[in-house]
């Protein structure tokens, strides 16, 4: 078959076997690209087609829009700049080819330009000559060519590659032009430019369309899919079926009135389970909004904010054609069970068919549930339906989405909130993020949890789905007025642009920003106000195990929740000596497999519908048990905290119904972790200090001393406001110290925002195209750095603990079927090692600090070769703590304990200083 391309422009090499005989055709390239769009766009979901069709003219004119770009992405390609790499790659049969096709291939070039960049440059140039275009409007199309490697060129940028091309032959652009000319006709663009380029295409636009562009690349790029061949007419249809990507999420209109569908979508909860005020209230308010918008509940802990999250997001999906949802939640530990929840919603959710479900954080890869749904490792039996039988479950893991940068693009994504923040993060290929994010209903939980820094961040995303008409749903029991104001106006700003906010002082209460500005709907109570009586008390742990023994004679289960893990261990330690009971320890700092085991032995024992409930148990934690984590007691101790989160720890107290012993029959809340109450203002460790701050537990100990109780969840919104005041209500006496406080937090958030404010991606308002998007200085988010750039923290130094047996090690006991096996000085099989990489623990501050890490570092390193590890993908990088069979160690004069008791316990023998 004659190509329609002339010899000069078929000669252009796209893709390169190395020193192999075959490689492929850019044009081939390209074609490919633009067929895979093709094949992509028909599976959008319709938000984002709807979207594209009112800016380009039409659903055609979207279509043509994609194809187009994609079909000219890498036209760069065809440069002296690009073609001369066939040279070093050993392909000098190809480079000679372009030059029998007449194209001036070099053998060197000095500071050889980027294809993108020189794509970008042409393309610009093109419209300009070809079709009249606005130089301006021309970057429109040019930044998606320029972006599609994951950052966008400088001005500066353009100037060298403008220079490049008047160095160059005329035989190269000719090739260019055919090229573009060429898939201009072919994609349906031709017809178009003139509409594109009449008026500009929001940015929202030229950011999903790059996204698009890279994802198409990606595929056709695929040696397996689209091998280098003669093409055959079947190619891409023979390649689209291999990959056999799942379809975009499109759940059918729900017939049930709102009571069956809770019961439909959640049968765990029972035949007789009904909405409550709150979530019958959610339902409604999904069902009446007339465009996609921001949701904001704030509603008491254990009240059922998920189901009702997750009927909206249903809602919402079906109604504006959104293609699945992302869950996001503070943490890893919080983000496993909230998989398990929304995998299991999806498999009641009636659906066009199987779609494509991710799990995202760094550990993902250790949780079993989600291993288990691996392609290569599907375990789960049909699901049985009474209706139909036996069916697939509705969503699984497709291998596809586990590539790097891909996660995000999987139809359902639940992983924790720095998923979201990245997509405001300036680093490479952010616009998959923006895609992914873009595409599906957005459940932020827990959001009082993002501190000043981590907000930053979280509003620039906010007004970027305001931008992309995406529905958010954020939820809190504990929100400030002045951060609920932020995020409603973050969102606005994208969405509905500057609006009043209505002032309420209902709670529960739920906040709507759409298209039409802000509204605010308050909802009944899920239930009965429980009084909560405060209590300040000392610090002394003896006092406080004799106040425990006395409280539990006739039974009890006792929460002591403290704020750093070396008093929980202390608290800890104290109390099993001194009861006659059965005492916990519960924080961050065991091995994972041990933690998951507690947790799990706590939530079946002390969960909502529990008949194993212990007749007296004592439960010592950290802020691990103040959210996550369904549980009761019925006697809570707590540490001093901010306002905020001493009622989400309030909130595990009296948190079902049940009958109580008869002398914890009233609920009350003992409050310690002060070092005097009576000085003024009182004093506080150093270690609540360093966590909250000053003025946080200033606030708190005011409010704490100042109303005897609280009723929750009625004073819930009016503690917190009192708490985040800009004058805070406290003593006379302690005014100049919480001045003091306020001055120095203000300072210290300042900084924060400030710092932030290095990496945050551009604002959408004040951005035309794509140019210099991405050239900051942001670190990959799939790298650990990215992490840390979303969260103001130092780094802290992971290790995987082994045990040292004799002359050789092994993993420790009670981390499942690999416990106790011996660890080679060879690379680790692939379940071993990963069996390993769950064996890791964070180091405290006192051993990872800057003053101290390198000596650390250089210690693990020196004591244990895991040279081998290297080649582990689940080991790479790591170091390992070895113990002793008894779980002993040293670390820089420091003696190191691991048991199953305590955790991990850093006793200070030799007091290391910082300099």
């Amino acid at each position: 078959m004659r190509s329609p391309w002339s010899p000069a422009a078929y000669s252009c090499w796209g893709k390169l076997q190395g020193s192999e005989t075959s490689h492929l055709p850019l044009v081939q390239h390209l074609q490919d690209a633009g067929d895979v769009m093709d094949a992509l766009w028909a599976q959008q979901p319709v938000n984002v087609r709807r979207l594209f069709a009112e800016a380009l003219g039409g659903n055609d004119g979207a279509r043509a829009f994609v194809c187009f770009l994609a079909s000219a992405h890498d036209v760069g390609k065809a440069s002296q700049h690009f073609a001369f790499k066939a040279y070093p790659a050993g392909r000098s049969d190809v480079a000679e080819a372009m030059r029998a096709a007449g194209l001036d291939v070099p053998i060197h070039v000095n500071r050889p330009l980027g294809h993108g960049l020189l794509g970008q440059v042409h393309l610009v140039d093109w419209l300009i000559r070809r079709h009249a275009a606005d130089p301006l409007r021309a970057q429109h199309l040019g930044g998606i060519v320029g972006g599609h490697h994951g950052s966008n060129p400088s001005d500066q940028d353009f100037i060298d590659a403008r220079n490049a091309f008047v160095e160059e032959s005329n035989g190269w652009a000719k090739v260019r032009d055919e090229i573009l000319d060429g898939f201009a006709i072919k994609t349906g663009a031709d017809a178009w430019l003139g509409c594109w380029l009449a008026g500009p295409i929001p940015v929202e636009v030229q950011v999903l369309t790059c996204g698009l562009v890279i994802m198409a690349d990606w595929i056709a790029s695929d040696e397996s899919l689209f091998p280098y061949e003669p093409p055959s007419e079947d190619r891409v249809e023979r390649a689209l079926a291999t990959l056999n990507l799942p379809a975009a999420w499109a759940p059918f209109k729900a017939d049930a009135v709102p009571d069956e569908l809770l019961r439909q979508r959640f049968p765990r909860l029972g035949p007789e389970a009904g909405l409550n005020a709150m979530q019958r209230e959610m339902v409604r308010v999904a069902s009446a909004m007339t465009t996609p918008g921001l949701v904001l509940l704030e509603a008491p802990m254990g009240s059922g904010k998920t189901e009702a999250a997750l009927l909206a997001a249903e809602i919402l999906a079906q109604r504006f054609g959104l293609g699945g949802v992302f869950v996001g939640l503070p943490t890893m530990a919080t983000s496993n069970p909230m998989f398990s929840r929304v995998r299991d919603w999806l498999d009641h959710v009636p659906s066009g068919g199987v779609t494509s479900l991710n799990l995202a954080h760094s550990k993902a890869g250790l949780n079993d549930e989600f291993a288990g749904l691996m392609p290569w490792a599907r375990s789960r039996p049909p699901i049985y339906d009474d209706e139909v039988g036996a069916r697939e479950a509705a969503a699984t893991v497709h291998a596809w989405f586990l590539g790097r940068k891909k996660g995000m693009l999987a139809s359902h994504v639940i992983g924790t909130i720095d998923q979201a923040l990245f997509a405001a993060l300036k680093a490479k290929h952010v616009v998959l993020r923006h895609l992914g994010l873009a595409t599906k209903v957005v459940i932020i939980d827990e959001v009082h949890a993002a501190d000043s820094y981590m907000r930053t961040y979280l509003k620039r995303v906010l007004t970027w789905l305001g931008r992309y008409g995406t529905p958010v749903i954020l939820m809190s029991a504990t929100l400030p007025p002045a951060q609920r104001e932020e995020l409603l106006c973050s969102y606005a700003d994208g969405r509905a642009g500057r609006v009043s906010l209505p002032q309420t002082d209902a709670y529960p209460v739920i906040h709507v920003v759409d298209q039409g500005g802000v509204s605010v709907v308050g909802t009944a109570s899920a239930g009965r106000d429980i009084e909560v009586a405060l209590r300040p008390v000392g610090d002394e742990l003896n006092w406080l195990a004799s106040e425990i023994d006395v409280r539990i004679t006739g039974g009890g289960c006792v929460g002591v929740i403290c704020n750093t893990v070396a008093r929980a261990q202390q608290a800890f330690d104290t109390l099993s000596r001194s009861l006659d009971c059965e005492v916990l320890l519960l924080h961050s700092r065991y091995l994972a497999p041990h933690r998951a085991a507690r947790e799990a032995d706590l939530v079946r024992r002390l969960g909502p519908a529990s008949d194993l409930r212990p007749e007296k148990v004592v439960v010592v934690g950290t802020q691990v048990l103040e959210q996550s984590l369904d549980i009761d007691f019925d006697l809570m101790i707590s540490d001093l905290a901010p306002v905020d989160l001493l009622l989400q720890r309030i909130g595990r107290l009296h948190r079902h119904d049940r009958t109580r012993p008869a002398a914890l029959e009233h609920p009350e809340c003992l409050i310690r972790g002060v070092d005097d109450w009576a000085t003024q203002p009182p004093e506080f460790p150093v270690g609540a200090r360093r966590i909250y701050g000053q003025d946080a537990l200033l606030r708190s100990a005011a409010i704490v001393e100042g109303v005897g109780s609280v009723a929750i969840p009625r004073d819930i919104p009016t503690l917190v406001a009192r708490a985040y005041d800009a004058k805070p209500e406290v003593p006379e006496a302690w005014r100049a110290a919480t001045r003091e406080a306020t001055k120095r937090a203000a300072l210290e958030q300042s900084s924060k925002v400030k710092r932030a404010g290095d990496f945050l991606l551009a604002d959408p308002r004040r951005k035309s195209n794509l140019n210099s998007l991405i050239s900051g200085p942001a670190a990959d988010p799939d790298d650990s750095h990215g992490y840390q750039q979303v969260r103001d923290s130092e780094d802290s130094l992971e290790v995987i603990v082994i045990v040292r047996d004799g002359e050789g090690y092994r993993l420790p006991q009670g981390v499942g079927p690999h416990s106790g096996k011996a660890i080679g000085y060879s690379t680790p099989e692939a379940p071993l090692a990963r069996a390993l990489a769950a064996c890791t623990l964070s180091l405290p501050h006192s051993l990872s600090g800057v003053w101290i890490v390198d000596r650390v570092i250089d210690e693990l390193e020196s004591a244990v070769d895991v040279s081998a590890w290297q080649a582990s993908p689940w080991l790479k990088g790591q170091l390992a703590l070895a113990l002793s069979s008894e779980g002993v160690g040293e670390l820089v004069g420091r003696r190191i304990v691991y048991d199953l008791s305590h955790g991990l316990i850093v006793e200070s023998e030799q007091r290391v200083e910082r300099p």
